[in-house]
């Protein structure tokens, strides 16, 4: 039954012009990104593409990525399309997880695209391949993985797009402004706890086992945003 849903759910992203826009916009903006930060390198004739890339993805998991994730998780909401999901028998639960999974997909599909054209593209000026990248590769995937589910949970709850994309834009900034006054007013250390923090740690002292902390507090946050979007849709009104 979810493996339907999951399938009607990637038809209307491939057979929709949004996820080819933010594709075409995020094959424009890397490479020249990835230029820009060679140039900043202290030797500009030799270019590692790789970690600009993650370096790009894992930075608020890309402009476009937003746009695409708020867009998409709000599109049953303002096409009229959800209560016609519900009446087929899904469940709210299904449906959100279904939002989850799809975006993932959506947003692993753009960063593989975008990895290869940038790699083809830059080829010649000596991309190479360093045992030291594995470590922050694996550290961002799952920080896109949290991300995406962070940005999922409150398109779903909000619905509408404009709102949708202001938040998930304006989200990752807002969240720990709000936990350092939650610190200074409690005199508590929440703040650190959050992803950027987490990661923080981690980009400082790329060791295995600030990997393990790091990886193990995205899960945590991933298997929250989804507790917290699944209750708040349950207690929505479905149009």
């Amino acid at each position: 039954m979810m493996n339907r849903l999951i399938k009607l759910q990637l038809r209307n992203v491939f057979h929709n012009k949004l996820f080819y826009v933010c594709l075409g916009l995020t094959l424009l903006m890397v490479p020249i990104l990835t230029f820009i930060g060679s140039l900043n390198g202290a030797d500009g004739a030799t270019l590692k593409v790789f970690p600009q890339i993650v370096s790009f993805l894992s930075s608020e998991v890309g402009l476009m990525s937003i746009i695409f994730i708020a867009l998409f998780c709000c599109f049953d909401f303002n096409e009229g399309t959800t209560k016609n999901i519900i009446a087929r028998g899904y469940t709210r639960t299904e449906l959100l997880l279904s939002k989850y999974i799809v975006s993932l997909i959506s947003i692993f599909a753009i960063y593989i695209i975008t990895s290869s054209v940038t790699f083809i593209l830059f080829m010649k000026n000596g991309i190479g391949y360093e045992s030291s990248m594995l470590y922050p590769l694996i550290n961002n995937l799952v920080r896109i993985v949290a991300y995406t589910c962070f940005y999922a949970t409150m398109s779903v709850i909000l619905e509408k797009n404009g709102s949708a994309i202001i938040a998930c834009l304006f989200g990752p900034t807002l969240v720990p402004t709000i936990l350092k006054l939650i610190d200074s007013k409690l005199n508590v250390s929440i703040n650190k706890l959050w992803i950027e923090n987490v990661s923080s740690k981690f980009t400082l002292n790329p060791t295995l086992e600030n990997l393990g902390l790091s990886v193990l507090f995205y899960v945590i946050y991933i298997v929250l945003f989804m507790i917290i979007g699944t209750q708040l849709l349950k207690k929505k009104e479905i149009k």
